[in-house]
């Protein structure tokens, strides 16, 4: 049984607004929509049952429940939904990936998008010959792309016309010496990873052409999450722009912790990575972190861990784009 549920985060507690059992699976990943203008506050969840889940934040009275709006059996129940992403333009497209390597795009196809009884229609984008841990959506150029990672040490790329015709681009299986678990695009041929070989890299990975690490850093656990610390929230925005010079990163390192990392570009346009702090509250692996979006430059982190159950909040100090104090204030703790 699992329990998708939200928080809210004040200070430097955090206060259960919502929650919702789910006693016929295991919820491996939740993603909320960017869309909310459209169709509003909603959750999807990947299932080890092979189904995808759509649940509502919804207010009545003052109070606040998640809701579950729709599904779909997007592949044999014996196979696990492991990651999904949410397309960037398009609302009534969700992409996964699943436990037996496939990459697929689920589209809705109602008036109303996501509503209970709607039709949802599942179409494959490329495969990989292992479990395909995690995608993501880019932007290259006029194209939609679909990153996508394996635990085959495969990330490959294809792309996506207006009518979503699938074009595959390429594969790459010399960057990374295990199994490709993140990806977040930063640009229209920049991507950062994530690895089971505890690397974070940098790659450049144009839509033609020879891929290349332009820098890696080892992080010491295998980096299953990765987050940027500012920057847009849209899924394919790209979080460097031309005059850009630094980002920083937060990473969910599995039983390393969390780490937070500053990507740098040097005048000589020399990237490189340099570890600023490292939370390891966690006494298991850490397969999620995240951080509340402001203005400040004081941000708010929960980190989560598995076996241990435990959800950490805590902050950390950024100094604009020059770079971050590694001063690491624990906030409250709390177990489900």
């Amino acid at each position: 049984m699992a329990t998708p549920w939200k928080h809210n985060l004040r200070s430097s507690h955090s206060t259960e607004i919502a929650t919702e059992t789910t006693p016929g699976f295991a919820i491996l990943d939740a993603q909320w929509s960017p869309h909310s203008s459209m169709h509003g506050e909603v959750l999807a969840v990947a299932t080890s049952t092979g189904r995808l889940m759509l649940y509502e934040l919804q207010s009545n009275d003052g109070s606040m429940k998640l809701a579950s709006r729709c599904s779909e059996q997007v592949c044999e129940a014996s196979t696990l939904v492991l990651s999904l992403a949410w397309h960037p333009s398009q609302a009534n497209v969700v992409g996964v990936t699943l436990s037996d390597g496939r990459v697929c795009l689920c589209e809705c196809t109602g008036s109303e998008q996501w509503a209970p009884g709607t039709a949802i229609s599942v179409s494959a984008v490329h495969e990989h010959s292992l479990e395909a841990w995690t995608l993501a959506f880019a932007s290259y150029d006029s194209d939609t792309a679909v990153l996508s990672g394996g635990d085959d040490l495969v990330l490959q790329l294809s792309t996506l016309d207006d009518h979503d015709a699938v074009t595959h681009r390429w594969q790459d299986r010399k960057a990374h010496e295990a199994g490709v678990t993140a990806i977040v695009p930063l640009s229209s041929d920049l991507v950062l990873t994530g690895s089971y070989d505890d690397h974070l890299r940098l790659l450049s990975a144009p839509l033609a052409g020879r891929r290349q690490v332009l820098a890696d850093v080892n992080l010491d656990g295998g980096v299953w999450r990765l987050k940027t610390l500012g920057g847009s929230c849209a899924p394919a925005s790209p979080a460097l722009s031309e005059g850009t010079r630094s980002l920083i990163i937060l990473a969910s390192c599995m039983h390393a912790g969390t780490r937070v990392v500053k990507l740098s570009r040097g005048r000589d346009d020399v990237w490189q990575f340099e570890v600023l702090a490292q939370f390891e509250e966690h006494k298991s692996m850490n397969y999620g972190s995240d951080f509340q979006p402001s203005e400040s430059t004081l941000k708010s982190i929960v980190s989560t861990s598995f076996y241990d159950r435990l959800l950490c909040l805590w902050k950390f100090e950024t100094r604009g784009n020059k770079g971050a104090s590694s001063a690491i204030e624990p906030g409250a703790e709390s177990k489900d």
